[in-house]
């Protein structure tokens, strides 16, 4: 298969996989949050956010160079294979060792300089359980690496699909027969037990590789560390960002604000699913494009961040606007959420061009610079959350994450226009039309948010948008074909 071809494949699968997936993970979020007390959903939440830091460790940036250095050398994979699964079993090793050690020393810092209650013992509970899944979880990215380098996403995408199918099923079963948290946390442990086992099998048989593990050189070793070292550094300061903040509500700020947090980051995180799946698949392109020319990397950097903006300028403006409908059609309990969702819904934009910044600079080999733009951003993230989330709470820790991406994106273009010189003049042309296309669609939505249903206010806003983004040429028909056929005929193809 061409590559223009296999990468329209690769993103429809990942697509369509993502969009389920984050589709069913907010209705579930959305049913368990209606189901659970707020102190047993804050318990919940601070837990999976406390084990998602720990995952970074776990990784270490492993999944990334696989993917990358497979996709360059193909002949290869199944010796860095044999590298990369030695390295991982002792990393996990002490990562979870760590992770035990850090959470009890937070629960003595509470105790002897907050002075004030240790976390539970149905929290501690809770995080020995996410231990378990995120073992399960950081070695079946490894497996599926393998078919990222291959450009053969679509066994992820089934995997996924059918791992989000488990998780609510064993989750709202959970809830009918009485349980609580830690059966969700269960519930979890075994859609990623299946999801793991899935991957190792799909490796084994379909891409031929075998589970060896290398004999120890100090050589190897250290030149793969280093390779890996900003890819797992640029992974830290990337999910740190959206985890520590809930760690440090559960510490500084009062009952209640991981949770109010925890709703509008979820609601924003949900929509990131279409960059989260372009980024996957444009990786081995761009790749591969940098290989080629600088020019060819420019030519698949301009079209994907083209593409993300027209999609993310809209969806901004109309979630700041539709926030308290949205809060009270989904989470009619947390009202309280409606401030922050607003908040986010600023950084959506961000969250979407930050996507192919980060592909081309890794694409390229400067992981390293992206990781020190990623490493200030957190800095700033982490400094104005011990300033804000102490006078604000959860406000103040979304405003301190609107202003940390903000951050990273500029610092982010200016290496980005040192690798090549972007056509800002054209990108700035068609952001205008967007922008322009995008105000119009939320004037009307602002006002008959009330006087039709959600789901026909939804459809009515798109269609508008895309009707005013033609009006004004903001897309020609031309470009709108092409995007139809790379995205669904070659995608089918």
């Amino acid at each position: 298969m061409a590559l223009p071809a296999r990468l329209a494949k690769n993103s429809t699968y990942l697509t369509l996989s993502s969009i389920f997936q984050k589709i069913v993970s907010f209705w579930y979020f959305a049913y368990i949050t209606g189901a659970l007390e707020a102190k047993t959903l804050d318990n919940y939440v601070f837990a999976l956010n406390y084990a998602g830091i720990f995952v970074i460790i776990m990784n270490f940036g492993l999944i990334p160079v696989l993917t990358r250095e497979g996709a360059k050398q193909p002949e290869k994979i199944q010796e860095q294979m044999d590298t990369i699964l030695t390295l991982k079993l002792i990393i996990t090793a002490i990562s979870s060792v760590v992770m035990l050690v850090v959470y009890y020393g937070l629960n003595w810092f509470k105790v002897y300089w907050l002075h004030t209650v240790a976390l539970p013992r149905s929290v501690t509970i809770l995080v020995y359980l996410t231990l378990a899944m995120i073992i399960f979880d950081t070695f079946r990215s490894i497996f599926l690496a393998v078919f990222r380098a291959r450009q053969e996403m679509h066994y992820e995408a089934i995997g996924q699909f059918i791992y989000q199918i488990i998780v609510v099923a064993g989750g709202v079963g959970a809830i009918v027969l009485g349980y609580k948290s830690r059966w969700l946390i269960l519930a979890l442990i075994l859609a990623s037990g299946w999801y793991c086992l899935y991957a190792l099998i799909i490796m084994l048989s379909k891409a031929k590789i075998r589970l060896k593990f290398a004999k120890f050189d100090k050589t190897i070793l250290m030149t793969l560390l280093k390779i890996a070292a900003p890819f797992a550094l640029a992974d830290a300061f990337f999910k740190l960002n959206g985890s520590l903040d809930s760690v440090m509500l559960k510490y500084l700020a009062g009952e209640g604000s991981v949770t109010w947090h925890a709703v509008a980051l979820k609601l924003t995180v949900t929509l990131t699913v279409i960059p989260g799946a372009f980024a996957t698949a444009y990786f081995p392109a761009m790749s591969r494009a940098f290989t080629e020319s600088i020019q060819a990397l420019k030519k698949v950097f301009q079209q994907m961040l083209y593409y993300l903006l027209i999609l993310s300028v809209p969806i901004s403006g109309a979630v700041f606007v539709l926030a308290p409908h949205i809060i009270n059609l989904f989470f009619h309990k947390l009202p309280a959420a409606i401030p922050a969702l607003q908040i986010f819904s600023v950084s959506i934009v961000l969250l979407f061009v930050n996507y192919p910044i980060g592909n081309v600079l890794n694409a390229a080999n400067k992981q390293t610079v992206n990781t020190i733009n990623m490493g200030i951003a957190m800095a700033v993230n982490v400094l104005l959350n011990f300033i804000l989330i102490p006078l604000y709470t959860y406000i103040g820790a979304a405003i301190a994450a609107v202003i940390s991406t903000v951050v990273l994106i500029v610092l982010g273009f200016i290496q980005v226009q040192r690798l090549f010189n972007i056509d800002t003049k054209l990108l700035l042309n068609k952001f205008a039309r967007i922008a322009l296309a995008s105000a119009g669609m939320v004037v009307v939505v602002q006002y008959v948010q009330y006087k039709v249903s959600f789901i026909i206010l939804v459809i009515l806003g798109a269609l508008l948008y895309l009707a005013l983004l033609l009006l004004i040429k903001g897309i020609t028909v031309a470009e709108l074909r092409d995007l139809y056929r790379a995205l669904l005929k070659r995608g089918q193809s």
